[in-house]
């Protein structure tokens, strides 16, 4: 199965089971390389089926990497997907799963127009 990097815009490939390519995934700081780990289930990527949770960080994830200081397209990037962690946030909240994101938004670089917990 082909499976590349999701960090906005990388094509490298990568393992299915893997977030991403190695440069991408130690650009993370280490609290979201961990919160990927805990939400992470074996299987996901066979059965297409990731938890609410999981694609509350997975999106975190993609849009620190897409964070650029100084770029306008890069902040506006890293907004969307921002914006769609915390729509996957919710989601999982009002499932009863708890906050994904919880300790992890207050560790992102500034980005215009982002909405903020």
């Amino acid at each position: 199965m082909s499976h590349t990097c999701h960090a906005h815009g990388c094509t490298r490939a990568v393992p299915p089971a893997m977030w991403g390519c190695r440069t991408h995934w130690f650009s993370l700081p280490k609290n979201i390389r961990n919160a990927v780990y805990r939400e992470y289930r074996p299987g996901q990527e066979d059965d297409k089926q990731p938890s609410l949770r999981y694609m509350a960080v997975q999106r975190l994830a993609v849009a620190h990497t897409a964070f650029k200081p100084y770029d306008e397209y890069a902040a506006y990037v890293a907004a969307y997907y921002t914006t769609e962690a915390l729509v996957w946030r919710e989601k999982a909240i009002k499932a009863g799963q708890g906050d994904p994101l919880e300790g992890l938004l207050s560790k992102l670089p500034p980005v215009a127009g982002a909405v903020s917990a």
